[in-house]
């Protein structure tokens, strides 16, 4: 097929093709064709009250909040030395992306000056849950996630379902965030070690008389799923064993219980105590249940949990896979407020300081996909919650690497779910084409936009392309080639006109 005649335009200075009068093609909806990205806009200047502010900053460990004018805490930061690091703010020497864009927010500068580098961690991460400023990072939504307790400080201690993580005398397990496998928990534990509920009437009546039996059987020991305190069918001693093997079972340790009840089916058995045997069976069998559930990943013992994390643009997903004895005991899922838009590490410590200031338990070692900025007063910070070392560590090779693969590949889904159900990629979207249109003051979102270029070889192969974007996604349908004959090598520009 020939092709028409281009029509040929005299030689003239290159310049920016104005494609405002371009006619329509296909699609319908609001038009907008894109001119060449402006100059980069001058580097923003930081207000001389606030660098005057970071000046008086002490050279001490410490916190430091930047603030809106309205008294909005934007951030919360340490660091081992406050006037090195307010100062760095000040000079726009931070090379984070978000640096230049809250100092063109913030008004004034606060901190507060502690004895150490530990110190400081808790202080901040008491702060972010206090304040919750919007660049630091932080869980996507403010839900609280639930915590199995265990009432260590009753006559006869009870198991429950609960948000709340204060008050003394409770051992919390957790946190779970997923509330029926937390629910669920509970139901197979009292299937296996018969323990009260908080929420029975007759055991809070035991408690109110300091442990002396009520008289009456609650609902559960007339089903045979309570111990019976209520009635006095068993001492404070006994309760106290039972207890005792229903914490071992939530730190972790399926295996010892299962040995345990199978030792003691048999040891009835030999005494002729079938009743009890058979009890003891349906307790094996609910604990091996529990076992064939969890996914073996190691043949040692390991104890760790293992942090994966998979970022977009501005949220990340994050799962924990809490290893016990070798086995997957237990799988968190948590969506945070920031994702490529801050380095890795910093999102690391940011996790880490949320997490844990809400764990009731630290292992011995943390597996992550990379260290935080300052890991030493992490590591203390996790000592000092577990009483004993912990240990950060990136693993390179071998098994504890594909435990860190797989926490990663279970993070990627639990973004795409979190994107899926919430719907997040339309409304960062529409977010975006109304920023366009009030950057190029345009009459209305562009909701279908057409960018040309043309390629040559010395003026003889010339061929121009349009790429389409419809609702603000790529639309590769619409994309279109076209052969271009050009006047002179140096006529692209022209070749972008409409009559071209």
């Amino acid at each position: 097929m020939v092709q028409p005649p281009v029509r040929r335009v005299p030689r003239q200075p290159r310049r920016a093709p104005d494609l405002r009068g371009a006619p329509a093609r296909r699609g319908a909806g609001v038009r907008a064709r894109l001119r060449p990205p402006p100059m980069p806009a001058r580097a923003p200047k930081v207000a001389p009250e606030l660098s005057r502010q970071a000046a008086g900053a002490p050279d001490a460990p410490g916190v430091y909040l930047w603030k809106a004018a309205d008294g909005t805490v934007l951030y919360v930061g340490k660091a081992k030395s406050l006037r090195k690091r307010v100062r760095q703010y000040t000079a726009l020497a931070d090379e984070r992306a978000s640096v230049p864009l809250l100092m063109a927010e913030a008004a004034q500068l606060d901190w507060l000056v502690t004895d150490s580098e530990v110190e400081s961690l808790i202080l901040e991460a008491n702060l972010i849950k206090e304040h919750r400023p919007r660049y630091n990072v932080d869980y996507r939504d403010d839900k609280t996630y639930p915590f199995i307790a265990v009432t260590l400080a009753d006559p006869f201690p009870a198991i429950k379902y609960t948000r709340e993580k204060h008050r003394g005398g409770v051992r919390y397990f957790g946190p779970y965030t997923d509330a029926k496998a937390a629910r669920e928990t509970i139901d197979t534990v009292r299937r296996i070690h018969p323990i009260c509920r908080a929420t029975c009437a007759e055991w809070k009546r035991v408690n109110a008389r300091s442990g002396a039996p009520v008289g009456r059987p609650c609902f559960d020991r007339h089903v045979g799923k309570g111990p019976g305190p209520c009635v006095g069918a068993i001492t404070r001693e006994e309760y106290a064993e039972t207890v005792a093997k229903v914490l071992a079972f939530l730190e972790g340790r399926q295996q010892r219980a299962l040995d345990d009840i199978e030792r003691e089916m048999y040891a009835s058995s030999a005494e002729l105590d079938y009743e009890r045997a058979a009890r003891l069976r349906t307790s094996l069998d609910a604990v091996r249940k529990v076992l064939e559930r969890q996914r073996i990943v190691s043949e040692s013992p390991i104890d760790a949990d293992v942090v994966g994390v998979w970022r977009e643009e501005t949220v990340a997903g994050v799962q924990v896979l809490v290893v016990r004895g070798g086995r997957v005991v237990l799988g968190n899922e948590i969506v945070l407020d920031k994702g490529l838009d801050v380095p890795l590490e910093e999102l690391v410590e940011g996790f880490l300081v949320r997490y844990y200031s809400e764990a009731s338990h630290v292992p011995r070692e943390v597996l992550l996909p990379a260290l935080p900025c300052d890991p030493e007063p992490v590591e203390e910070w996790l000592a000092g919650l577990r009483g004993a070392k912990v240990a950060l560590r990136v693993p390179e090779r071998g098994e504890k690497r594909r435990l860190l693969e797989m926490a990663e590949t279970n993070a990627r889904h639990t973004l795409a779910r979190f994107i899926h159900r919430t719907r997040y990629d339309e409304q960062r979207t529409n977010e975006a084409l109304a920023q366009l249109e009030s950057a190029l003051a345009l009459p209305a979102p562009p909701l279908r936009i057409e960018c040309f270029d043309i390629s040559t070889l010395h003026g003889r192969h010339s061929v121009g392309s349009m790429v389409v974007f419809t609702g603000g996604r790529a639309d590769p349908a619409a994309y279109r080639r076209f052969r271009v004959q050009l006047a002179t090598p140096q006529a692209d520009a022209a070749a972008r006109r409409p009559g071209a």
